[in-house]
């Protein structure tokens, strides 16, 4: 273990939000910026070390399951739903890929009780494993007295979510890490953008179909590979939505910014990234009033993002009903302006 590792907290907990991407999934793949934000969604860590030769680490979640690392080995219960196995097999890889990485020798020394509390839904493309990488590795530093910066937690856990999603861009780790609004492309990096949502609220609706969201980047690849004009086309039709959006946002024109929703979600549509389902809550969304409508994340599944006043009573009631109607499952959010928090409990 290395010189800064000799004092650990008793209990760390760590909170990282989830996101919503209002432009630019997968065109952010190829050098393009993209607009996220975070949402007043959670996933904590609760992080507990205690002196131990037994070389285990318990990992237990609201999410409905737990599991047990010993000696490097993944045991879960036996009456657990298995449904689960591949979700705690990859939390084990990250784990494992941190402890390493930050320098903290658990074996023979130390037990390591984890506890994940997350209402972020799983697999929605809403920043789920982003969160809780972030989470974690800040846990970890500072489990060890090593306080760190953002900039360095955040770096460490793109490097750890790479396990989870190789394709990973490094936006959703950044918005999870720094909160707000913030623009994202691969040569600048990540920067906060100023702008006033305090009037409007996001509605994220699960679609209810589940998606991956490499195998919807590798469709995307072979659209650009086999159909190269018409993949730059829409590139360029996006690179010309981004610039409308950064003059909507320096006037606060929130409002047409919601049409320019509706734009970037049928460039998804000509990509093949919706799906029957997904186009109907499009069109209850916007035909009862909504600003703008659009999947957010990989698409082929997951969640859609529509942008309401809150004020617009009526609309959101409507919405709601015909969404009731199909027993969709959504929620309300707004945009969480902080990001990560650190605090301890001793």
């Amino acid at each position: 273990m290395n010189s800064n590792t000799n004092t650990f907290e008793s209990q760390i907990v760590t909170i990282a939000p989830g996101k919503v991407i209002l432009f630019g999934e997968h065109f952010v793949v190829y050098g393009y910026p993209s607009l996220i934000a975070s949402i007043d969604k959670f996933f904590k860590v609760r992080l507990n070390f205690s002196p131990s030769t037994d070389d285990e680490i318990k990992i237990e979640s609201n999410l409905g399951f737990r599991a047990t690392i010993r000696k490097s080995v993944l045991k879960v219960p036996l009456d657990q739903n298995y449904a689960y196995y591949e979700i705690i097999k990859k939390l084990h890889n990250v784990i494992k890929y941190l402890l390493i990485h930050i320098g903290i020798d658990v074996k023979s020394r130390y037990s390591i009780l984890l506890h994940l509390d997350s209402d972020i839904p799983l697999g929605g493309g809403l920043g789920s494993s982003s969160a809780f990488c972030v989470a974690l590795t800040a846990a970890l530093y500072h489990s060890i007295n090593n306080k760190v910066t953002n900039n360095k937690i955040c770096s460490e856990s793109i490097n750890a979510e790479k396990i989870i999603n190789r394709e990973t861009s490094g936006a959703d780790c950044n918005i999870c890490t720094f909160g707000g609004l913030g623009q994202f492309d691969k040569l600048n990096g990540f920067k906060r953008v100023s702008a006033d949502f305090s009037d409007y609220q996001f509605l994220i609706i699960d679609s209810g179909v589940a998606h991956d969201t490499f195998s919807m980047i590798e469709k995307v690849s072979r659209i650009k590979n086999n159909y190269p004009n018409a993949f730059g086309n829409l590139c360029n039709e996006y690179g010309d939505i981004y610039e409308q959006v950064l003059s909507f946002l320096e006037h606060k024109d929130i409002r047409n910014i919601g049409k320019l929703l509706n734009r970037n979600h049928d460039l998804l549509v000509k990509l093949s990234l919706s799906n029957p389902i997904i186009d109907k809550i499009i069109n209850i969304c916007n035909s009862e009033g909504s600003l703008g409508t659009k999947i957010t994340g990989a698409g082929g599944g997951g969640s859609v993002l529509s942008v309401v006043h809150k004020e617009d009573l009526s609309v959101i009631k409507n919405i709601q009903k015909r969404l009731d109607w199909l027993n969709l499952k959504y929620f309300f959010a707004k945009i969480d302006p902080e990001g990560l928090r650190i605090g301890y409990n001793n």
